[in-house]
């Protein structure tokens, strides 16, 4: 008698609604995956986010979890591109690091790594939120004119 023992990956998907769920649904093999929820749109985006809570409510269905973690992704950007590298390197899943997802998705940062590749890229300087009339930099022009 032949039996044929199927493992499935354990995905788990911060914020995960019925949208995205329908679009994983639709990738190549996803019969070998099961998809689970961690944490809900709601709790990812409703009043005020802390990313330590987020980081370690998130840590506690995990650990709860009886089945392998084979890996933690998501669709939205603050704070679920910051939790995934967080949670990965935790749980010892595939991503990129956090200095890369904030070197991204921070404005100023993200300018000073262009320029180090590229000659050509947007004008660009930092805000003194300190000032007595904060001022956009110099290097700043409005698409308005």
């Amino acid at each position: 008698m032949n039996h044929m023992i199927t493992q499935y990956k354990n995905i788990f998907v911060l914020g995960l609604d019925e949208s995205n769920m329908r679009t994983l649904l639709a990738v190549p093999d996803a019969d070998s995956y099961r998809f689970h929820p961690l944490l809900t749109i709601e709790e990812l985006q409703v009043g005020e986010v802390s990313v330590t809570d987020l980081f370690e409510k998130a840590k506690g269905v995990l650990d709860a979890f009886d089945g392998s973690i084979d890996a933690i992704v998501g669709y939205w950007d603050f704070p679920v591109s910051t939790l995934v590298p967080m949670l990965s390197e935790h749980y010892g899943t595939r991503s990129t690091g956090l200095e890369s997802i904030v070197k991204c998705e921070h404005k100023y940062w993200s300018r000073l790594e262009q320029q180090k590749v590229v000659d050509e890229y947007p004008g660009f300087g930092r805000v003194d939120m300190e000032a007595d009339k904060p001022r956009p930099p110099r290097a700043w022009t409005s698409p308005c004119g």
